[in-house]
């Protein structure tokens, strides 16, 4: 089997962005466009060194230290071994898809611009996230009994993911929906907590905490002059003040 240098370097060039990418938008990691991009850039001149000096089937062990550093560039320390597993789960999906491209007779640079579209979406990604971070709205909710309009703020901090649906939380403040909850609920006290709704464990200023959530009948954010409808899970907040609301930059409307 002969292996072209440069579009082997390539090829993992864009795989490696693709999986950091799949690590950040399927769990709480986050990172700059910038590391991002160097992270992938190490990644591919290291599985490249490894190949020629171990061959093709023995670098395959290097994935693992490889994908470690790959965790610490992009993510840092404290994130990195989370980082690690995500991205060698990430790698064993794109192995199959190269794998897929390979019976397809797909090889060298046919299957580096198939996977260009996919690089492409996921840069695309890295760069709103980034520019989306301060950015406020309007944020309208719908309950049984009403709704509510509240102000709305893309919160970069705000990576909470609800552990059920999957889908991203905004964090909202008790006293601006209290009206609207059912009787008796208090979110302080977590022996109130409503039928259908569930506890969200938040990693806050201050420490762990539990907070209550739902699905809200309806959650609508204004772009411009339009409501767009989003799909997410509402959590209540005891220290928040005012009528603002804390929007994740993976929303997505």
């Amino acid at each position: 089997m002969v292996v072209i240098g440069e579009e082997y370097l390539l090829m993992n060039l864009l795989m490696d962005t693709l999986c950091l990418t799949a690590a950040m938008r399927l769990s709480s990691l986050r990172a700059r466009p910038g590391r991002v991009l160097l992270s992938a850039l190490a990644g591919a001149l290291l599985s490249m060194i490894a190949l020629s000096l171990w061959g093709l089937h023995a670098s395959a062990y290097a994935a693992l230290p490889i994908a470690v550093l790959m965790a610490l560039l992009a993510f840092g320390l404290r994130r990195a071994p989370g980082g690690s597993a995500r991205l060698l789960i990430a790698g064993l999906l794109s192995a199959g898809m190269a794998q897929y491209m390979h019976r397809l007779g797909l090889g060298g640079w046919a299957a580096a611009l198939a996977c260009a579209p996919g690089v492409l979406y996921a840069v695309h990604l890295l760069l709103r996230w980034q520019s989306r971070a301060g950015e406020r709205a309007d944020v309208r909710l719908l309950f049984e009994r009403g709704g509510v309009s509240l102000d709305g703020l893309v919160d970069s901090g705000n990576c909470l993911r609800d552990p059920v649906t999957e889908l991203p939380v905004v964090v909202v403040p008790y006293q601006a929906i209290r009206a609207y909850l059912p009787p008796g609920t208090r979110c302080e006290q977590l022996s109130t907590l409503p039928r259908g709704f569930r506890l969200i464990c938040v990693r806050t200023a201050s420490g762990k905490q539990l907070m209550m959530c739902f699905r809200p009948r309806g959650l609508y954010v204004r772009d411009g002059r339009v409501w767009r409808a989003a799909d997410a899970v509402v959590a209540v907040s005891p220290c928040l003040h005012g009528r603002r609301a804390l929007l994740p930059p993976t929303l997505n409307l």
